[in-house]
């Protein structure tokens, strides 16, 4: 599965609060960047664990520390999720403001679950035979 996770430039930001986590709640306007994005790619493995891979633009981080492999331990502390290679293809440049950390942590997990779905849906298509229509 490989999705593009595209850029935005903030129009406007507010400030509300200091939650008590340290994290600030925040209201924004938002608009995406056509044509400026990370390529973010998922792959079931028969390893557990996840395997990362950058690619494109400095990542200044260790591979543990990527939002990437951040939201894969998410997926896989709370759904069981495991055997994961990752690819990101860095293009939006790293702390510009532009938001490609976090759209390349929601492009993980969004492929993470279609990926999931479709390989239950290949089950269950296998488990009724191939003539049971959805």
């Amino acid at each position: 599965m490989i999705l593009k996770a595209n850029c935005k430039i903030n129009l406007g930001l507010d400030i509300l609060r200091r939650r008590a986590d340290g994290f600030h709640d925040l209201e924004t306007v938002m608009f995406p960047v056509a044509g400026l994005y990370d390529e973010v790619e998922v792959v079931r493995t028969a390893a557990p664990g996840a395997e990362f891979r950058a690619e494109g633009l400095a990542v200044d981080c260790a591979p543990e520390e990527n939002i990437c492999v951040k939201a894969f331990r998410l997926m896989q502390r709370r759904y069981g999720v495991d055997g994961v290679a990752l690819r990101l293809d860095k293009r939006v440049p790293f702390g510009a403001g532009l938001g490609g950390g976090s759209s390349d942590g929601t492009a993980v997990l969004l492929a993470i679950v279609i990926v999931i779905l479709i390989a239950i849906l290949f089950a269950v298509e296998n488990f009724f035979g191939k003539d049971v229509e959805g």
